[in-house]
């Protein structure tokens, strides 16, 4: 689909997307087209791709009212009434995004911040790997374009832009809260390289980076006498008032505590910062809470979202048998020299192309020899580094019985980040007024079809700075730390930017012109097969028509004929993927139909 190796072209080809379940109160609602570079799914219920690089399987209907106990009913009974706390901002979230964007609030404005279980049960807990940054002025233009590679040129040009000029300052702000970073002999910033990077330009403590920044962000957070902190508080929709002309602007939240008492949150501007998809799998990388609330309610209140297919599947975590969250092998031990090996202690893959390629090489390397996992090496990487840099690894994996050191180690991808989510413009502002959305549940269209590895840290704390920004700017206030970057590249960088936005707009027109002719070929084959064959024939043919006909209006890339449309599921009997693929968990299965349920313990 783009100017990638063979591996890259194969795994963009059969795609690397996913349609979350829709909201049981949203039936009828539609999205509404909206951004750069879109190509927006209708948010279908229990969806999903079946596709190389991102093998997934059914999931039964959920919502975030489906997973909570009985009390907690996304109405309120009748005759009661939930308690009111009023503030200036309420923030759905206590990750890096939400934490980062307290911090950059006024002080004179009252916040309150949700947790929906702990403040410390956040993904932005378990990055290993690190926190991308320009590395030098001359490392705008390559940071820029190893971006749009690893996206497949379908980023947002803006966004990209913004969040590289923005990155030395984040930085220099996370070194100002306490965060520690490696540093070479001289005391100068140490840089790691991942997947897909072109150089060495990610910072990074240890291999537990993600909770470094978080836990030193959460400690100033609790110095700020203006923000309250409620854990255990579940959000289960928005309020919402008249904004002139029929217009609607959220006006805060509504939320269950942990006793099941309704809360009504009034609050002038609303944050979600409340995560991805992961819970919604049963092989993840992520904490079981994060179950895509934002979007359910967002479908709710026709706010628009963007890229609810694209999911990234991360190419390593440690194979197990046991239930759970999948444990991350970073990508960054495979920058340090890790090779991933055959089941004869072969090589089979450049193992620093992005993600969704590696992951799909895996897949094909797993079905060839009937294998559930396939093995990571460490023995081109130096045994200083293996118990320094990556001394949680190396500690995980010993008790699980497995010392890095001597012997490779069984790795499996597993579902890993949501790059699609609710759209946000530059200033994270949603469709609707006076709500916001950072991090992993806004799509601000930085990451494109597939995330560059470390990104994710800085995507999230760039743009919950700016959401902080407008939020004070609207108001007449004065933000605690300024903008440093201009809002606009200058100079060399203003000509790298029209550069490489013409490159991704041609990428993105020649990849279109493909994807069409492959499609009038499928069609032709399957008409000619139709008149050819029997009735029965004829039937799957129709299906693959219709399966064809699906990826056009940009639901998913999903040709095979097990999907049965009648139902909204695939058929099990024809399509079992291994049970070591990421496979999206029932989070509710009272409202499994018996179909989905026997798709979803395939």
């Amino acid at each position: 689909m783009n100017d990638l190796p063979a591996e890259a072209a194969d795994a963009s080809m059969h795609g690397n997307r996913f349609t979350p379940v829709v909201d049981t109160r949203a039936q009828g609602s539609n999205e509404r087209a909206c951004g750069q570079n879109e190509s927006l799914a209708t948010l279908r219920q229990t969806e999903v791709a079946n596709a190389t690089g991102n093998q997934l399987q059914p999931v039964a209907e959920t919502t975030a009212a489906a997973e909570a106990p009985a009390s907690q009913n996304a109405s309120i009974t009748p005759g009661t009434s939930p308690e009111a706390i009023t503030c200036d901002v309420v923030i759905v979230g206590c990750g890096v995004a939400g934490l980062y964007c307290a911090l950059n609030l006024p002080c004179q404005l009252s916040v309150v911040m949700l947790a929906k279980t702990t403040v410390d049960e956040c993904d932005s807990m378990l990055a290993q790997g690190g926190i991308c940054v320009q590395h030098d002025a001359d490392d705008y233009a390559p940071f820029f374009e190893d971006t749009l590679r690893a996206g497949h040129f379908e980023n947002r040009c803006e966004s990209v832009d913004l969040m590289i000029r923005a990155s030395r300052s984040v930085i220099d702000s996370l070194i100002g809260y306490g965060v520690h970073f490696e540093r070479d002999e001289a005391g100068q910033l140490r840089y790691t390289r991942e997947g897909a990077h072109s150089r060495a330009r990610i910072c990074f403590h240890d291999d537990t980076t993600g909770a470094e920044i978080t836990t030193k962000l959460l400690a100033a957070v609790r110095k700020l006498g203006n923000v309250r902190i409620l854990e255990n508080t579940r959000m289960n929709d928005i309020l919402t008032s008249e904004n002139g002309a029929s217009n609607q602007r959220c006006s805060g939240i509504a939320a269950f505590d942990a006793a099941g008492r309704a809360l009504r949150i009034n609050a002038q501007a609303t944050v979600w910062a409340c995560g991805g998809i992961g819970g919604t799998y049963e092989r993840s990388t992520n904490f079981p809470s994060l179950t895509g609330d934002a979007l359910h309610i967002a479908r709710a209140h026709d706010i628009a979202l963007e890229h609810t297919d694209y999911v990234q599947i991360h190419p390593t975590s440690l194979y197990t048998t046991e239930p759970g969250r999948a444990f991350l092998i970073s990508e960054s031990c495979r920058g340090e020299g890790a090779v991933l090996l055959d089941a004869h202690g072969r090589r089979f893959v450049d193992e620093l192309q992005p993600r969704d390629v590696v992951s799909a090489a895996i897949y094909r390397q797993m079905e060839r020899e009937g294998s559930d996992h396939v093995r990571l090496s460490f023995a081109n990487v130096p045994k200083d580094e293996i118990t320094g840099h990556f001394q949680h690894i190396y500690e995980h994996c010993l008790a699980e019985g497995y010392d890095i050191t001597r012997e490779p180690i069984p790795v499996v991808p597993a579902q890993h980040y949501f790059m699609g989510g609710v759209h946000v413009d530059r200033a994270s502002a949603t469709s609707m007024p006076e709500l916001y959305a950072a991090g992993e549940t806004s799509c601000n269209g930085v990451h494109g079809k597939n995330r560059l590895a470390s990104n994710s840290l800085l995507e999230s704390l760039v743009f919950a700075q700016r959401a902080a920004w407008d939020i004070a700017r609207r108001r007449g206030l004065a933000a605690p730390h300024p903008q440093t970057y201009a809002e606009h590249p200058a100079g060399a960088d203003a000509q790298a930017y029209e550069r490489l936005c013409a490159l991704a707009s041609e990428k993105l027109q020649a990849a279109s012109t493909r994807e069409s002719e492959e499609t009038r070929s499928h069609l032709a084959t399957c008409e000619a097969d139709a008149q050819n064959d029997d009735a029965t024939h004829g039937d799957k043919a129709h299906n693959a028509h219709s399966a064809v006909s699906r990826r056009n209006d940009g639901a998913h890339v999903a040709t095979s004929s097990c999907y049965d449309s009648s139902n909204g599921a695939y058929d099990a009997a024809s399509s079992r993927p291994d049970s070591t693929h990421p496979t999206p968990r029932a989070a509710n299965p009272a409202h499994t139909t018996a179909r989905q349920k026997e798709a979803v313990v395939a």
